[in-house]
């Protein structure tokens, strides 16, 4: 770690929001490769090599230099990166309707075109590693870079350039593959491949950098007050918290542009995988309508049967739509069961009205079994009663039980009602008037002890005065139970 002081009679920040004098000086040369120390000597222009202080602000300005290049390099990157997706694409379509061959020399032009492309992505892909080397420096006062250089990173950096690396080459190069029949046994002649649907798959991996994007440019990373309340809450700002701070926005949105991406992407890789086998199903898969329609039921996890792949390319591929489409179908239902619950003025408006309604229909019970009953006991006071009277007995003893039931049953819903109707906010607001409560009895009870205090100084002093009067000197006569007051408890507990 830096063992540099910070001086405080340097500003944090220049005149103007810019660095002057030997800010000015230090602007370029406060980071190096080499040691702080030098690095620190060298910025300052002052004939000691080492200096005591540092100014913060320099450092800083430093590092928001740094993120803002960083975005941009990760800007340039995700361009590179869709350029050799959209030359591939481009150049597997023209040679799949047979405009040109593989080994023509447009064919070339567009792979040199592919690979040159991909050599400059790996080149901003090691720049964006080295500026985050940089940061992670300036941020830890670190004064060698070698000490950011963790496995970790250096695994993460190695795994992007090797997948950023992988592009169709020029030259019309071929493999032999199986595939299967609608039986399940593999065919008698191998299949002959371009190579170049081995190497294209692989570029659309490039598309992590989409996410990278979306994280460097989020209002949530780019806001100092945001990463200030992050590192305080030990916060991580990655892609995890802002795709769940999209979700949480813009999940409609954010799944509907997701979803009809997978889709169009994983129907293309199908339908590469396939249109190379024999002639029938080099037809039907050859057809992008059938791809798509082959990776809806696929991703609904419905698979009629009609159309299947017949590689192990095309298979992988519908195993990998069924899992996303899984996943994809689980977020669905998330957020429809979100959109679909009731906001906090809804629940209350939707329980006010009915405990309304369950009041209603409580008191029309009621009223039923006073009816029912008042009309029982008429009929009861007779001796001689018709059949027509005892019929009307029993339909009156059944309303009035059954006017009793639905008493209970509504009785009890009013009670689940007011149940669920208990959120974090009711037990908050019972809370805060339970502590007010407390804070007021225990102010009360602490002016009552001073007032008994008041009232037994008062009884001493008359007690003094009668034996003045009398000539007795004797001493006032100390309680069984000595006054300790809580004013400084009700004080402190009132802090609390």
């Amino acid at each position: 770690m830096s063992t540099v002081i910070e001086d405080p009679a340097i500003p944090l920040v220049g005149m103007n929001g810019k660095r002057g004098g030997k800010g000015a000086k230090m602007r370029n040369k406060l980071y190096t490769m080499r040691s702080g120390a030098q690095s620190f000597g060298a910025a300052s222009g002052d004939s000691d090599k080492s200096p005591r202080f540092e100014n913060v602000g320099i450092r800083l300005a430093l590092r928001k230099e740094l993120y803002a290049k960083r975005k941009r390099i990760c800007d340039v990157s995700l361009a590179m990166a869709v350029l050799g997706i959209v030359l591939m694409i481009l150049e597997t379509e023209l040679a799949a309707a047979h405009i040109f061959s593989r080994s023509d020399t447009a064919s070339i032009l567009l792979k040199m075109c592919m690979t040159a492309s991909t050599v400059a992505l790996l080149i901003f892909i090691f720049i964006y590693h080295k500026l985050g080397v940089q940061l992670f420096t300036v941020n830890n006062s670190m004064d060698d870079w070698r000490l950011a250089m963790t496995p970790m990173r250096v695994c993460s950096a190695l795994a992007e350039l090797l997948i950023c690396l992988v592009h169709p080459i020029p030259g019309e190069f071929y493999i032999f593959w199986y595939t299967t029949e609608s039986d399940g046994n593999l065919s008698d002649t191998p299949v002959k491949v371009p190579l170049d649907v081995l190497l294209s798959l692989p570029m659309f991996l490039r598309l992590y950098l989409v996410c990278r994007f979306l994280m460097l440019h989020s209002r949530l990373y780019q806001d100092a007050s945001s990463q200030s309340l992050g590192a305080l809450n030990r916060i991580h700002f990655n892609f995890r918290f802002i795709f769940k701070s999209f979700m949480a926005l813009y999940p409609d949105y954010f799944l509907c542009i997701f979803m009809v991406s997978l889709f169009i992407i994983t129907s293309w890789t199908l339908r590469l995988c396939e249109m190379y086998n024999d002639a029938y199903h080099a037809r039907v898969h050859g057809n992008f309508l059938n791809s798509m329609w082959l990776i809806a039921v696929s991703f609904l996890t419905v698979g009629y049967g009609d159309i299947v792949p017949n590689s192990y390319c095309g298979r992988g591929i519908a195993v990998l739509t069924g899992i996303m489409g899984t996943g994809c179908t689980a977020l669905i239902v998330a957020v429809l069961a979100r959109k679909l619950e009731l906001s906090q003025a809804e629940k209350y408006v939707h329980n006010f009205v009915r405990e309304i309604e369950l009041g209603g229909r409580l008191k029309t019970e009621a009223a039923n079994v006073v009816k029912c009953g008042w009309k029982l006991f008429k009929y009861q006071r007779k001796t001689n009663k018709t059949r027509e009277e005892e019929r009307k007995v029993l339909q009156l003893q059944t309303k009035l039980l059954h006017a009793i039931y639905n008493i209970r049953e509504l009785k009890n819903r009013r009670r689940r009602l007011t149940d669920n109707a208990v959120t974090i906010v009711e037990v908050h607001k019972a809370q805060n008037e339970m502590s007010r409560a407390v804070t007021a009895v225990r102010a009360g009870q602490a002016h009552l002890e001073e007032r008994l205090a008041g009232v037994e100084a008062t009884l001493a002093l008359v007690y003094q005065k009668l034996c003045a009067l009398h000539g007795d000197h004797a001493p006032y006569p100390q309680p069984a139970f000595p006054y300790r007051p809580l004013v400084h408890q009700t004080a402190r507990d009132s802090a609390i």
